[in-house]
This record gives structure tokens, sequence and C-alpha cells, in this order.
């Protein structure tokens, strides 16, 4: 059964789709004003909608003690029965040094599909299957890492 804060989650998260331009500038934190990266994206999400701080960027949320391991990243891509909507998929980057090589983060919306906010060059955050957008990442080294989840 999906919470009434997972929905409150998702249905916002869908508000944004496609109306923010990707930035990595201090821009990405004024999210309601139309700027947004992946991380930015899933924090003001969460800190809007239900006044949980998970952290501003993907290293401060990959281990942030508000949130909990749910999958482990064994497989290439998350079984979807241990996902829940608002569930956050992290990614490898191209840092090394960042803690689990961590790079990007997209939210799950359920029904096999993710949300987030890429430098494709088109205004996000887009709506993606999470299958090929998991194998994607695979291929490009940027493979899937962990999820975790803040709504309990």
């Amino acid at each position: 059964m999906i919470s009434q804060e997972q929905v409150r989650i998702v249905r916002q998260a869908l508000l944004l789709r496609e109306k923010n331009q990707y930035t990595q500038t201090p821009l990405r934190l004024l999210v309601d004003k139309g700027y947004s990266d992946c991380s930015s994206f899933v924090w003001w999400i969460y800190l809007f909608t239900l006044k949980i701080d998970i952290g501003m960027d993907t290293p401060e949320q990959i281990m942030s003690l508000k949130g909990l391991d749910v999958d482990f990243g064994e497989s290439e891509t998350p079984p979807r029965a241990c996902l829940a909507p608002g569930d956050l998929l992290f990614f490898r980057g191209k840092d090394a040094s960042r803690p689990f090589g961590v790079g990007h983060v997209e939210m799950y919306l359920g029904g096999g599909k993710l949300i987030g906010h890429n430098d494709n060059g088109r205004t996000g955050p887009t709506i993606k299957e999470m299958k090929d957008f998991c194998r994607l990442r695979s291929e490009n080294h940027q493979g899937y890492i962990k999820t975790r989840r803040f709504i309990f």
C-alpha cells in the first residue's frame, strides 16, 4: 500500500517534470524558480513536500542518517519488489573520491519508472524506464550503486 507521504512526494516531483534548466551553479538550489540538477531536485522535493532535509548533493544523500538502504546494488537494476515510490536510486559518476563513487540520483515513481534531472541538454527532470536507464548507465561504467529510502 502506498502511503500519503509517498503520494505527495511523487505528485510534487511530477509537477516539476520538464520545467527546470539543468545547472550545477548556485542557482541549482532554486528548484522552485526553474533550476536544478539531480541532487538539488530530490533534495528540494523532500524538503518542500515532507520537511525532510536529505542533503543537498549526492554524497550527502547517499550517506544521510535519515535514510535506510533497501537494496545494495547486487545487480544492474534493483528488483522492483524491494522498491517503493519516493525511493532514491544512486549511480556512479566520474569522481572516485566521493562516497561509493556516487555521481547521480534518480527518484523511483513506481511501476518501473524513474524521475530525475541529468545534463542531457533537455529541460528536466524527465521520466525514464528504470531498466533501460540502469542498463545505459552500466554500459557507460556509471552503474547503479544502491537504493535508499527516506519515507517510512
